[in-house]
């Protein structure tokens, strides 16, 4: 929470949790009605410690389920329907409280577009540090989190996508957080030490499953998650073992006496 100063106003002054209030305007002494006289003084009253991770714990935890509200009503009744009642009345909360988080439906949105953005690169970088490391490891990574089961492809992740497209179909410029996060993605695939355009296909497949399945246009049966994996696995290991076998042409080789050639 930002710290700010606020001025004591007598008895209509307040002081308000987590602020820091300053109880003067100065430096100097001020005489108050009735004769007394007030000093300066802060209050400095923003949780400190494991309390302040308490609290910040909390209203993470208020947060989403405010945006997981978010979805269900725009699943059920479109983004064009979506009111901040409706989010509260969802979320079984008052709509101050909701206000107090995000103070309009445009905030609203804007962070459930960057909480899944944000949440697809936790994914891919997480799947990243499991992988073993060698060439390929990003596409590797890519392929065991998003194809190891069609179960993975759950109603949570349809509803948190469709929500995000219909986001971005009635404000375009919500696409940047999701772009960013597309960037750093593809700069990881860049480096990933295979054949240019080997990683990338291995992305662009698996984003293509996504859109079919989110859209509604193909269902996403387990057969067809191992006939891609098998498929996007094949071209990954011929890709891997032609590296190996340019890098070992291209290796100096020794002659008899010890000297490279």
């Amino acid at each position: 929470m930002r710290a700010q100063k606020l001025k004591w106003n007598g008895d209509s002054g307040r002081l308000r949790w987590g602020m820091k209030v300053a109880l003067s305007p100065s430096n100097k002494s001020t005489a108050h009605a009735g004769g007394h006289k007030q000093t300066d003084r802060t209050v400095d009253t923003r949780p400190t410690g494991r309390y302040a991770l308490l609290m910040k714990q909390a209203t993470l935890k208020l947060q989403d389920t405010l945006l997981d509200a978010t979805e269900t009503v725009v699943a059920r009744q479109g983004i064009a329907n979506l009111t901040l009642d409706a989010v509260a009345a969802e979320a079984r909360m008052s709509k101050g409280g909701l206000l107090h988080h995000f103070p309009s439906k445009d905030r609203l949105v804007e962070a459930l577009v960057i909480r899944t953005a944000e949440g697809w690169r936790s994914c891919y970088t997480e799947a990243y540090e499991r992988t073993p490391e060698g060439p390929g490891r990003m596409a590797r990574a890519l392929l065991d989190h998003c194809l190891s089961d069609a179960k993975c492809w759950t109603e949570e992740l349809r509803r948190s996508s469709s929500a995000v497209f219909a986001a971005l179909a009635q404000n375009p410029a919500l696409i940047e957080p999701m772009r960013a996060v597309y960037a750093d993605l593809h700069l990881r695939i860049a480096k990933d030490g295979l054949p240019s355009g080997v990683a990338e296909a291995v992305a662009a497949a698996i984003d293509g499953l996504w859109l079919d399945w989110v859209l509604g246009i193909v269902p996403l049966e387990q057969d067809r998650v191992v006939r891609v994996r098998r498929a996007l696995e094949d071209m990954l290991a011929h890709a891997t073992q032609d590296r190996r076998s340019s890098k070992a042409k291209s290796a100096p080789r020794k002659r008899s006496g010890g000297r490279r050639v």
